[in-house]
């Protein structure tokens, strides 16, 4: 009777341990083919996502093409021709209506988009507000009173999306317009179109899998610059006369200088963010802060746009922002300067168009009056690799991760992801690969980013980029300057997809946003005639050739009232 009982306890034994490892394989195969097929499933249908918001978008570019056929009466081609200057006084003086600057600036608009695929959104709103406005007296009109602006898709507007080229961003309307645009509208002016932008703004190209790629206005072949690229390119091609753009690493000045148009970084507590799209360490980080801040097609347009926004309704609105109103004794004052500046910031060589654009604004600010001495930027190099890089990618990618799930279709955009998450050791390692297939030390050093790994770690790291600003400015301040002027991109635009490759070529502009001083982009002139760089600068007689002019903080007058002396002798001597 034991025997028998045995017998039937061993089969039972092999009996449930075949049913659980049964359980077990097939649990090991179904759990793994399920996650796959579930994550095919939720790619297939962000992918219906983004081209159904695709589709939306060419939807309204059409609806506000079947509008101006009805209404063709009312353009006037003549206005986009006019310089802001020209276009504020007829518009003030009632010459020109709100109404048909929108109509005569939305056809254009379309047409540049045509050809370099530059707008995200139609602002169907900007109809009323335009008829609004040329029923006010002329008493009652603010400083931008009927001029159309352009908005990077970053861009904070009631009632629409703000994706940043993210597909799990689409349909996720805003509650209210952002701080800026709030009093944009305020001053009277009408944004009427929203521009394109990369992935999570964090390159300088300027593709998503939502709203394609842009082109630069004077070569398709070549990119807009990044990440306010759309804003460039409509501005250069001369479908905006002023728009808004955010920076922080260079992302309003690179655009500038790639499509030939003027623009200002300001200091970055100078204009509200509140209301702008953000993610990770994009928005939750402040060693590296971001900005936004005008580009426009001349001087006169940046001048304007910063005297009327620093306003009480900005300081009501925003408490953070100082309540310093734009101080036009700083920007009249042409007592003479001592201005700095170089041609190199001893980490990436300029292509010579470059370098001449910088020595010939300094020997025309020295027959201005003012005293140029050539001044070494001071450790460029430590401040990319040892604060922007790491305070830039601090989260390793997390405030991404959501965003990027089931959204694969950005390459760049998800390869920088996945780099992101990588172990130190692991990047070390790729780190030394490229080093041995003779990449850019600055990129292989930067692909070695210290990671902040503790609250300790962020700490000292904040520290370590207080100390480095004070370091900058006492030698700014030991040689006495006022401003400095260098180069804004070592190059002219660069072929689309190069872009993505020269990663040592922002140096020029990240050092400016970690030490936190504004910045204009200066058009200076059209080009004549590292490897990569020349490589790549072949054939671009006639793209523009930008220069970056510099001051401490809080001095955006004073870089602007350079830019526009600048400006003004360049046009004479050329006259």
């Amino acid at each position: 009777m034991d025997r028998i009982v045995s017998f039937f306890n061993e089969r039972v034994k092999t009996s449930m341990g075949n049913y659980f490892t049964g359980i077990a394989a097939a649990t090991g195969v179904c759990v793994p083919a399920t996650y796959y097929l579930y994550g095919r499933y939720m790619r297939g249908k962000m992918n219906q996502k983004i081209q159904g918001r695709a589709q939306r978008a060419r939807d309204n570019l059409d609806e506000m093409r079947d509008d101006l056929a009805k209404h063709a009466a009312i353009i006037d081609d003549c206005i986009v021709q006019l310089s802001f200057r020209d276009l504020q006084k007829g518009l003030q003086d009632g010459d020109i209506t709100a109404t048909a600057a929108l109509r005569s600036y939305q056809p254009k608009a379309l047409e540049v988009n045509d050809e370099i695929n530059a707008i995200t959104d139609v602002l169907e709103d900007a109809k009323k507000i335009a008829s609004t406005l040329d029923a006010l007296p002329t008493s009652q009109r603010g400083p931008l009173h009927g001029v159309p602006i352009s908005l990077k898709e970053s861009c904070g507007i009631k009632g629409l999306d703000c994706t940043a080229g993210f597909g799990e961003m689409i349909d996720v309307p805003w509650k209210e317009d952002g701080v800026l645009v709030q009093v944009l509208k305020s001053k009277g002016a009408v944004p009427f179109i929203r521009t394109n932008l990369p992935q999570g703004m964090r390159s300088f190209a300027c593709a998503n899998p939502i709203y394609g790629e842009t082109c630069n206005p004077h070569d398709k072949s070549r990119s807009p610059g990044g990440s306010s690229g759309g804003e460039g390119a409509i501005v250069g091609g001369r479908g905006s006369v002023l728009g808004v753009g955010s920076d922080i690493a260079g992302s309003i000045r690179i655009p500038a200088c790639f499509c030939g148009i003027y623009a200002l970084k300001p200091t970055s507590e100078r204009l509200s963010l509140i209301g702008n799209f953000g993610t990770g360490s994009l928005s939750g980080q402040k060693i590296v802060p971001a900005t936004d801040g005008p580009m426009g097609r001349d001087i006169d347009s940046l001048v304007q746009f910063m005297e009327a926004v620093l306003c009480q309704e900005l300081f009501s609105l925003d408490p953070s922002t100082p309540p310093i109103p734009f101080r036009r004794e700083m920007y009249e004052n042409w007592k003479p300067l001592k201005i700095g500046y170089y041609v190199y910031d001893e980490c990436t060589r300029c292509v010579p168009a470059v370098e001449r654009a910088v020595m010939m604004a300094k020997t025309t600010l020295e027959k201005l009056g003012h005293t140029l001495v050539e001044i070494k930027p001071y450790k460029a190099f430590y401040a990319f690799i040892k604060i922007s890089m790491p305070a830039l990618v601090a989260d390793d990618g997390e405030g991404y991760k959501d965003l990027l799930k089931y959204d694969d279709s950005c390459n760049l955009m998800y390869e920088l992801f996945k780099f992101h998450q990588m172990s130190y050791r692991e990047r070390w390692f790729w780190a030394k690969l490229t080093e041995l297939m003779g990449h850019n030390p600055v990129v292989t050093e930067a692909m070695k980013w210290e990671q902040i790994r503790t609250l300790t770690d962020w700490f000292l790291k904040t520290n370590e980029a207080k100390k480095f600003r004070k370091e900058f400015t006492e030698t700014w301040r030991e040689q006495g300057l006022d401003a400095v002027i260098c180069p804004c991109m070592p190059c002219v635009a660069t072929t689309t997809g190069v872009d993505g490759r020269l990663l040592s070529a922002v140096i020029y502009t990240s050092l400016y946003n970690v030490v936190n001083y504004p910045a204009g982009s200066h058009y200076q002139l059209p080009q004549s005639p590292k490897k990569i760089i020349r490589e790549d600068s072949e054939g671009t007689e006639g793209l523009p050739v930008g220069i970056q002019v510099v001051g401490l903080p809080f001095t955006e007058e004073l870089v602007l009232r350079v830019m526009t002396e600048l400006d003004a002798a360049l046009k004479a001597s050329r006259s």
